[in-house]
Order: C-alpha cells, then structure tokens, then sequence
C-alpha cells in the first residue's frame, strides 16, 4: 500500500486533503507517520527523459503515482520533466521493489506500454529520489536507466540555503554551479559528472529578507566556457534545493535548462 506524506518546516505533517488532524497521512486509513519511521522508505520520482511520453510508476506491479489533484482528481501521469510527488515524498515499504512505468491508458500512441522495467532496493527510514534519463524516441522506447540519488537532508539552519547540482544534460561534460555573474561568480560546487549528483552546498549569506534571489550559472569544467545564462531562482532560507540541468546538448526541441525544486523545507 503506497502512502503520500508532504513535508513542510521541520518535517511538518501537510496531507492531501483536509483533517481535523494535520499529523495524519490520508489513504484508505489514518495512519500517524513519523519522519524518517524505519517503517517505510521516502521516494520521489523525477522523469528526465526528454521526449517521454506521460507515464505512472508501478512497484510490484501496483500503481504507485496515484497523486490527487486539489479537487480530488486523480493526477493523469508524469511527462518530461514531471515531478511527483510535487512535495514531500511517497513511502513505500524498505527493501527490493520492482520499478516499472507505463505510458498512461488514455494515450493515442502505444497506451500501457512499459517503457521502464529495473529494480530499486530502498533502505529503512531513507529518503530517495529517482531520475530517469537517457533519451526517448520511436526506436528506443524506453525513459531509463534510472540514477538513483540518497536524499540526506543537510543540518537545519534558518539563516542559509542549501543546494545541490544534479548533472542529467544528454550528451555534455562534467559541469561546475557557479553562484554570481557569468565570468565573475566563484564556484560553488565543481566538477559533476554527467549522470550523477553533488553533494549539499551551503549559501551562508543568500541575501536579505526571507526569499533572497540567488544568481547561479553553470560551465564546462573542464573549458570554464559557460553552459547556460545566468539562473534566478528566489530561494527561502532553511531549504534545501536540487538545481539540475536536463536537455540535449545542440537540440532546439530539448535545449538545455536549469531547473530547481525545494528536496527538504
């Protein structure tokens, strides 16, 4: 049985509809879930697969991406680019899972297709989030391999931001997040290999007020030669944020782009 739990502050309970109590995680029964309960293991799905068409994930062969909207309606799938859960993470049971994926029943093209079939081994009370990359098309109907990242949350602390750079750009080099203007900024976190992601960074002094925005861009490592234009997302203090960059080096239709969302609040 796959519960959703969206975490807030300090790992504050928010469900997905409303109760008189806001600890309780909704599904077909209340159930009060502490963070990071040895119980259950805390996954998120990124799909990075340009091209992708929608698709749900499956484990053991049992929906898993059964995300409700506001109203109540059930989400229709994940594209490229598609976040789920938007906040917090799914919980699962610790140990190995078949991971599948499937275009959505309602698709024109190749409906219930699998286009994802692996395996992942989650660990007791840890927090993951799962990347599918590679690059889908008619002759390769598939949106992995998966890169797998270990989501271990940085030490709370209001006045910082924290970041970390997830390198997904099909076909580009090992790349360094420089905070600051293109050619004058110091890099913040040097050399990720494609395929792969950083550790956590710290911005101890992000700005002023409780949202600073914070300039970022991204070079080759290995040339110095900017990748991207510089990047201004206004990041709230006491988060911790993945930047990642996703496209195909020289395409029109997937251009390279960075991209963020809040991992811990």
């Amino acid at each position: 049985m796959k519960k959703i739990i969206y975490f807030i502050a300090a790992f504050g309970l928010l469900i997905t509809s409303c109760s008189k109590d806001d600890t309780l995680v909704q599904n077909t029964e209340y159930e009060k879930v502490a963070p990071g309960d040895p119980k259950y293991s805390y996954i998120k799905f990124l799909n990075l697969t340009p091209g992708s068409p929608v698709v749900n994930y499956y484990l053991d062969g049992t929906k898993f991406s059964a995300a409700l909207s506001s109203l109540g309606v059930e989400n229709a799938g994940y594209a490229y680019n598609g976040l789920f859960p938007d906040l917090g993470y799914a919980v699962t049971s610790p140990g190995s899972h078949a991971l599948t994926a499937k275009i959505i029943p309602s698709a024109t093209v190749d409906k219930n297709l699998e286009v994802l079939k692996t395996t992942i081994n989650p660990a007791a009370g840890k927090y993951y989030t799962i990347l599918t990359t590679g690059q889908y098309s008619a002759t390769n109907k598939s949106i992995g391999p998966i890169v797998v990242l270990d989501d271990v949350r940085p030490a709370t602390d209001t006045t910082k931001v924290f970041v970390r750079m997830v390198n997904l750009l099909n076909g580009g080099p090992a790349i360094d997040l420089v905070r600051g203007e293109v050619n004058t900024g110091s890099k913040l976190i040097p050399n990720v290999a494609l395929g792969t992601g950083s550790g956590w960074a710290e911005i101890a002094n992000p700005g002023s007020g409780t949202a600073p925005v914070v300039k970022f861009w991204l070079n080759n490592a290995a040339t110095g030669v900017a990748l991207t234009p510089v990047y201004q997302p206004s990041l709230i203090k006491g988060r911790a944020y993945t930047i990642y960059i996703r496209g195909v080096v020289g395409s029109t239709t997937f251009a390279p782009t960075i991209s963020i969302y809040s991992t811990f609040y």
